[in-house]
């Protein structure tokens, strides 16, 4: 019986040891795995975190490069409107140059601007060109031209006439039939420079010498109005 009771207990014991080792490898794969679908989790949890980071990141990029292209548009469009500003310039400068070419074989001057002011005696102006003159102050009126010249050295001869608020040629002593006075001088500069020239004042020394009223100055060359201003003389 002792040995049968030790054969059938030396039978039984590899196969426990077995068992055990396999329930123990079970349990380290079962562990195992468990780590690997933890470890699996953490890495989608981070990969997903990476996508939307990336998806956020690619959002603001791609409203970047919208703004850009609006940018570039918009510079674009300013480019257009300046280049079609510029052209215009171009063009009306060449047709500014043709004009003064056209003057220039047709008259010694072109006046801008006829300005006239109230001078005393000694032709200094009494009040600032262009602005209001008093009738009761009124002395001699001065008229003032700002002109380009097209042939310099040239001798100029202007006719100047004034006409008072009926209409008429006011008249001296030695006004020439066809204007209140003559004024000559010599071009000093040419276009594109600007000239100004204080003509002759017309009228006398005592205050009030003109009636209130409106008034017109005329600058003629060789029987042509060159330029024409109208002003008044206040009461």
């Amino acid at each position: 019986m002792d040995n049968d009771t030790d054969i059938l207990y030396g039978n039984e014991m590899p196969e426990q040891k077995k068992r055990s080792k396999l329930t123990s490898f079970l349990g380290a794969l079962v562990v195992l795995l468990a780590l690997a679908l933890a470890a699996s989790l953490v890495w989608i949890h981070y990969i997903s975190n990476n996508k939307n980071a990336a998806d956020m990141g690619l959002k603001n990029a791609n409203g970047q490069v919208a703004a850009l292209q609006s940018q570039v548009t918009n510079l674009n469009f300013q480019l257009d409107t300046t280049s079609q500003a510029l052209k215009k310039e171009r063009i009306s400068r060449e047709t500014l140059a043709k004009e003064n070419d056209s003057l220039r074989t047709l008259f010694p001057i072109y006046i801008k601007t006829l300005e006239v002011a109230n001078a005393d005696g000694s032709g200094q102006p009494v009040c600032s060109f262009g602005s209001d003159i008093l009738a009761s102050s009124s002395m001699y009126l001065l008229p003032r031209i700002k002109y380009y010249g097209f042939k310099p050295g040239e001798k100029l001869d202007l006719q100047v006439k004034l006409y008072n608020p009926d209409g008429n040629i006011v008249l001296g002593s030695e006004s020439p039939k066809d204007g209140s006075y003559s004024y000559s001088y010599t071009i000093p500069t040419v276009y594109p420079s600007d000239n100004v020239e204080s003509l002759k004042g017309w009228g006398g020394s005592d205050k009030g010498h003109f009636s209130p009223g409106t008034y017109r100055f005329e600058i003629w060359h060789d029987d042509m109005c060159f330029k024409a201003v109208t002003f008044k003389l206040t009461r």
